[in-house]
């Protein structure tokens, strides 16, 4: 065998290799394992503090929403929200409507309130 073919087929091995460890067989594959929401709460109109939307990303497999309140004992909860339920969708739409401006976050809140 000749250097370059030596070199050649290194060069196939390695690539293969490298292949390998990034390839993730589909069976072995769980979407949504390390979503922030395992699950959605039901939603009582409550007075909302803030929200986030966390976008798609490679651990978790949709976009979710989590809005925070301020409980009857002053003490805050954060809650995980359907994105695709009416509430959700119309936080997500003024979200995207503000260009996801942080500093204007109230804007869609206070919209909820105005609805109530």
């Amino acid at each position: 065998m000749g250097l370059s073919q030596r070199n050649g087929a290194l060069l196939l091995v390695f690539v293969a290799a490298v292949c390998m460890e990034f390839y993730q067989a589909p069976a072995t594959h769980v979407v949504g394992i390390r979503c922030k929401c395992p699950s959605f709460s039901k939603i009582q109109r409550s007075n909302f503090t803030d929200f986030q939307v966390t976008e798609v990303w490679v651990g978790c497999d949709r976009v979710e929403l989590t809005l925070t309140r301020i409980k009857l004992d002053n003490s805050t909860e954060t809650l995980c929200i359907n994105p695709k339920r009416k509430l959700g969708l119309q936080i997500l739409s003024c979200w995207e409507r503000i260009n996801k401006d942080k500093s204007r976050k109230m804007e869609c809140l206070n919209k909820q309130r105005r609805l109530e």
